[in-house]
């Protein structure tokens, strides 16, 4: 029964924490649903693939069946299981995925042939060895196409409708390239990070070390910002936006948003001495698989950073070809104002164009929606928790579930630890990209979690809390790149912490605490 679904915030949360608005979810949950949840459920052959209930949005935010991760993390053996699959589960039980009535042993014909089937026909993208060659082959091919997408644009302005949808397509294929790459790259960074630990042993902290100095496109979009002019710096990183919904600006139309970014940076840049710890970690461990997974653990931290740098070039331009026809629902007197269009749906766009909608309904189902939405911001700008609970069954939150954890005495919390320090400061609570011009050098950043867009403040703060992202979220990579101890999963922690309040945060043990 729908009423009885268990679902996840915890799947995309980190990446689009605010509510999204209706135009965007209609333009990338298909692709989201598809090629992150329903085409492994038919890998893995579960019957019922097909008709399972997957993704929904809840008050604007996007939620993903838990069954679909009880299925899927069945099939790891303990000692290979992701650590951050606890995010999926409530209370972070991930004992939890041992009731998926699916496989009902990892040696069932159904599931193996399946899966046989499955690596026969995408070997490379399976293959931890080839999965990030496929990704470098692909990257040439991805900016071809957005670069054809551009130069169409000029022509599309005054073309029919039809025309831009024809456009929109092409850049579905885009998405779907990205996607389809991207879904294994997750899980071979999940599993060699996971294994570099567990080779690792006691060193608790060496899997962190290791995987710091890892260069990628959020580094050096941060590098350029203070390098590069602003006029280079937009023509080089233009597309990038501070959210994976088409209806946020990129730094290209609103470049006021570079210029906030670069009040926030300075000179200090992530140090590069980690690769010489890292060897001696290395030859001190003696241990041939450390040397072996290290490289791939690497090359995999750094996909997870760029590949959402190359998807948003497609989603720039999809906002750009949204915007011409939305440039029409202006001259039809549908709308008032082009950013309204971001509160219709893609099939509604598509069936008004096709003179199937009449303009009197689209317009109704547009203000509408845009009421319905800005309640929804409001709720996230009051308390992004409470507006986004990390767990609903049906329509209701779960209460008490998550990683929150009260230790010892009133005013402590333990999360995961994603970056090795302890660090102590004047706590500065940021709900959003906006905000980050009031944190000062030295402070504790508090935030729901944290974009690549937001990479500049890491040369300022002292420390970093999250409530969520785990140990390969983006809070974590540009925290260990910077030497900022950090602590992810607590949900709650933004209403918790009052900013001014003098915290310690441990990011080897996970542990935050108030001190003054």
């Amino acid at each position: 029964m729908e009423n009885e679904i268990l679902w996840t915030s915890g799947f995309i949360n980190e990446r689009l924490p605010a509510p999204i608005s209706p135009l965007g979810w209609s333009h990338i949950g298909p692709f989201v649903e598809e090629l992150a949840l329903r085409e492994p459920l038919r890998w893995l052959g579960y019957p019922h693939a097909e008709t399972i209930p997957l993704t929904r949005l809840w008050r604007g935010h996007p939620y993903a069946n838990v069954r679909a991760f009880q299925i899927f993390y069945k099939c790891f053996p303990d000692f290979l299981l992701p650590e951050d699959a606890y995010r999926y589960f409530p209370d972070g039980d991930v004992s939890a995925r041992k009731t998926a009535p699916y496989p009902s042993s990892i040696y069932s014909p159904r599931f193996l042939v399946s899966i046989v089937r499955a690596f026969a026909r995408d070997w490379q993208n399976f293959s931890t060895l080839h999965n990030y060659r496929v990704w470098a082959r692909y990257t040439r091919e991805h900016d071809a196409r957005v670069a054809d997408l551009r130069a169409r644009l000029p022509a599309l302005r005054d073309a029919d409708p039809h025309a831009i949808f024809d456009a929109l397509r092409d850049t579905e294929r885009a998405h779907r390239g990205v996607l389809r790459i991207h879904r294994w790259s997750l899980t071979h960074a999940d599993l060699t990070f996971g294994l570099l630990k567990r080779i690792a042993g006691e060193d608790a902290e060496y899997a962190a070390r290791a995987l710091a100095d890892v260069p990628n496109k959020t580094l050096e979009v941060d590098a350029d910002l203070r390098q590069l002019s602003r006029a280079q710096f937009l023509a080089k990183h233009g597309h990038r936006s501070f959210s994976l919904d088409i209806a946020a600006p990129t730094f290209a139309e609103d470049p006021a948003q570079v210029e906030r970014l670069m009040t926030t940076a300075d000179d200090r840049l992530p140090t590069t001495d980690t690769q010489d710890k890292s060897r001696s970690a290395i030859g001190g461990l003696r241990s041939f698989g450390v040397k072996a997974i290290l490289p791939l653990a690497r090359r995999y931290v750094a996909l997870r950073e760029d590949q959402r740098y190359y998807w948003q070039k497609s989603l720039a331009a999809a906002r750009q070809l949204y915007l011409l026809l939305a440039d029409r629902l202006v001259a039809h007197g549908v709308i008032a104002e082009r950013g309204t269009i971001f509160f219709a749906t893609h099939d509604e766009l598509l069936k008004y164009f096709d003179d199937e909608l009449p303009k009197t309904d689209l317009a109704r189902m547009i203000a509408m929606r845009q009421a319905e939405w800005r309640a929804y911001q409001r709720e996230f700008e009051e308390s992004p928790t409470a507006s986004y609970p990390a767990f609903l069954r049906g329509d209701v939150p779960l209460e008490r579930v998550g990683a929150t954890l009260v230790v010892a005495q009133p005013h402590q919390w333990r999360g995961r630890a994603i970056s090795p320090g302890i660090a102590r400061g004047v706590a500065r609570v940021v709900r959003s990209a906006n905000e980050l011009a009031r944190v000062q050098r030295g402070e504790i950043l508090v935030a729901p979690a944290t974009d690549p867009g937001w990479t500049p403040v890491f040369a300022r703060i002292a420390g970093l809390v999250v409530e969520r992202g785990g140990v390969l979220s983006h809070s974590a990579v540009v925290a260990r790149e910077y030497r900022v101890p950090g602590v992810a999963g607590i949900p709650g922690i933004v209403d918790e912490i009052r900013e001014g309040e003098t915290i310690q945060v441990d990011g080897s043990s996970g542990a935050v605490k108030v001190v003054q």
